[in-house]
């Protein structure tokens, strides 16, 4: 039977022993009650199906001239023979089990929901409850009880009481025994029960929470440093673009158009970061590369690669009609707290090949299912193309199951900030949302961002970076 995260209980004992008083206190502390005998007998009261099979067992006696049912001619039967306990019982509970299941998946805030049932003990406990509380009074207490409900005489009464499981077969199994007589205090059993199921579903909570690997990933074209860029030479903006980075606690960071002592440069600034990656043109340290940064003290790297976007993609070398040699840098990760693993790509298609960028595309949709598999998947990037462009057509088709997901599309908080990612160090430019973060295989995304934060009316480099808060399945 389907629950949900909340346990599904039930509270028993017998006749006297006050647990309809102890479920009235569970009902006052928010805690749904199913009262089986109460459903019972509204089920009993509206399906002429039921009447039919109870006049056909009991006789026409069942019920009187108005149709009521007659409990003091049933319970009269069951007294003379407790077999006809079970006959009655094989016509009602497969009812009251529907509307229990029914019941058993309505949403609820409350730690646990209560069965309540006369005549349930661990021995014939149904598999889909998670445990059983007993309520137990003093013999002497419940017939005096009994006696003053139903003004049946003393013999009468325990008649009644004998035909329900004994005091230990109520007890014995039970996970809770709540002690209801004239000396026991119920509250702080009730209280303790409460508590008990309480801690428990926020210890769930805390784990399902915890046992999701978050992070928040960037993308963040650095800009090569060039003196053509005068007052934006990357001598005047590094401290910025390091500040940047720690400002947003970004964990995992692909950058593009870094040269080795940009990077350098990163790692004197960020301590508590590594990286890794290849010159685009030797596989060593020439050229631009396009490295990933990540934070040592939440991840771990397992394997690091770099692949180049070209028909040859395992050695240096142009791909297609480039200007430029490209290349994709990528990790596999482990969270070092929740142990989960995923891998993150990092790439900067060509500015300027056409069907490079297209061809691009198809690569890194192929070598991301021959890496990750079904892994989860983090693609970070530059990639010179607009939302509508091929390239990124490509890489959402919605038709091809290896696809990707654009993170701003499903981000739960929507996007913050300018939607345009290119600025060329002057102001946003049209139509110029060129660098994104993509996901795969379950992994979720809490919130993205475009940073277009500048510092003396100046940008740290002419790409606002793009961030996307990440859960990891």
């Amino acid at each position: 039977m389907k629950t949900g995260l909340r346990p599904l209980i039930g509270i028993t004992g017998g006749m006297g022993s006050g647990k309809s008083i102890i479920c009235r206190i569970f009902a006052c502390l928010g805690i749904p009650i199913f009262e089986a005998d109460q459903v019972a007998h509204q089920l009993i009261q509206s399906s002429t199906s039921l009447q039919e099979q109870i006049r056909q067992a009991f006789g026409p006696e069942s019920f009187d001239v108005q149709g009521h049912y007659n409990k003091a001619y049933i319970r009269s039967q069951i007294q003379e023979d407790k077999a006809r306990l079970e006959v009655l019982n094989q016509i009602i509970h497969p009812a009251v089990r529907k509307e229990l299941e029914k019941w058993a998946i309505i949403p609820s805030q409350a730690p646990f929901k209560l069965y309540e049932s006369a005549l349930l003990t661990s021995k014939n406990k149904a598999s889909y409850m998670d445990h059983l509380i007993a309520v137990d009074c003093p013999l002497e207490e419940r017939i005096e009880r009994i006696q003053k409900r139903n003004h049946l005489t003393f013999e009468d009464n325990m008649k009644l009481i004998q035909n329900q499981p004994s005091p230990q077969e109520f007890s014995e199994g039970a996970d809770f025994i709540i002690k209801n007589g004239k000396n026991d205090r119920v509250w702080p059993q009730v209280a303790a029960i409460l508590k008990h199921f309480t801690m428990i579903i926020l210890a769930v909570l805390l784990f399902n929470t915890s046992s999701l690997a978050q992070i928040k990933a960037m993308t963040f074209n650095i800009r090569m440093d060039t003196k053509s860029d005068g007052i934006n030479q990357w001598s005047n903006r590094k401290d910025q673009c390091a500040e940047l980075i720690k400002y947003h606690e970004a964990d995992i960071i692909g950058m593009q158009e870094a040269f080795i002592h940009q990077i350098k440069d990163f790692a004197e600034r960020l301590p508590n970061y590594a990286w890794f990656g290849r010159g685009r043109d030797d596989g060593k340290e020439e050229g631009e590369f396009s490295p990933l940064f990540y934070n040592t003290q939440k991840f771990k790297v397992i394997v690091q690669k770099t692949f180049w976007l070209s028909d040859s993609c395992e050695k240096v070398g142009f791909g297609w009609d480039a200007a430029c040699r490209r290349v994709v840098t990528w990790g596999h990760f482990q969270d070092i707290k929740t142990k989960k693993k995923f891998y993150v790509f990092n790439t900067h298609f060509d500015h300027l090949g056409k069907i490079a960028r297209r061809e691009s595309a198809k690569l890194v949709l192929a070598k991301i299912k021959e890496i990750a598999k079904n892994s989860p998947v983090i693609l970070l990037g530059d990639f010179n193309a607009t939302p509508d462009s091929e390239p990124i057509q490509i890489l959402l088709d919605p038709n091809n199951p290896d696809r990707l997901t654009n993170a701003e599309s499903i981000s739960k908080r929507g996007h913050y900030g300018p939607k345009n990612s290119f600025n060329g160090f002057k102001a946003e430019k049209e139509n110029s949302q060129i660098d994104y973060v993509f996901v795969k295989n379950g992994v979720t995304v809490e919130q993205h961002a475009t940073h277009s934060e500048t510092w003396n009316n100046r940008y740290p480099t002419d790409h606002f970076p793009v961030s996307a808060i990440l859960r990891i399945p």
